[in-house]
């Protein structure tokens, strides 16, 4: 299938590979706008903050930053490719820093906020059986940018990239209901759908896997 890539409407959006470190505060309220009920959301920036940094410092990390001719972040794309290490290292580098981020959160709903926070550090991106492809675990855009063509240009960026670093193939997850959107998106980019299965939360994913290039 051949991946759907609209232009986007401003030809001077660029994307580059990397995220500066200067950037991570803005990309951390980028989020935040992209997805503001979402619960990494609402652990607060501090813990989107060092979300990024993880990815900005992680030698298996691929990130494509989309910037506007200005170089102010529109759009981001994190993942990496070899999601078994990249969070064996997170866990053991960042643990600290991630829970002290999410204090504040912990502290006011803790019955609902820790058990989730100790499954998103332990989370894997729920590998395929028998998969060792690339993770793309989070992609977000400016929300004024919605239909425009730049998140579709933005993830056929990131697949590039880590074809670049020796992937031949990529996986991600979703949301399976409300989400139809999102799922149109990866439909039209050449993603398909591996499985399905249902969190201990009792959120229903999709779990997409894309051959690279």
């Amino acid at each position: 299938m051949t991946p759907h890539l609209p232009t986007p409407p401003n030809p001077h959006i660029h994307f580059t590979e990397g995220i500066d470190p200067t950037d991570i505060p803005a990309l951390a309220r980028l989020h935040h706008d992209a997805f503001p009920n979402f619960f990494l959301t609402r652990l607060g920036q501090p813990f989107l903050r060092e979300f990024y940094r993880a990815y900005a410092t992680d030698p298996t990390a691929i990130t494509i930053t989309a910037r506007m001719p200005n170089n102010q972040p529109i759009g981001i794309a994190v993942g990496t490719t070899d999601p078994t290490t990249f969070y064996t290292r997170l866990l053991r580098r960042r643990a600290i820093p991630f829970a002290l981020a999410a204090t504040r959160a912990a502290l006011t709903h803790p019955r609902t906020v820790i058990p989730r926070l100790l499954r998103a550090l332990r989370y894997r991106g729920d590998t395929p059986p028998g998969s060792n492809g690339a993770l793309l675990a989070s992609i977000c855009i400016s929300p004024t940018l919605k239909k425009t063509g730049t998140g579709a240009k933005l993830t056929h960026t990131w697949t590039t990239c880590a074809h670049h670093h020796g992937a031949t193939s990529a996986y991600l997850t979703t949301d399976a209901d409300n989400n139809d959107a999102v799922n149109r998106h990866y439909n039209r980019q050449g993603w398909t759908i591996e499985s399905t299965y249902t969190t201990p939360a009792g959120r229903r994913m999709h779990r997409y896997v894309k051959e690279l290039p």
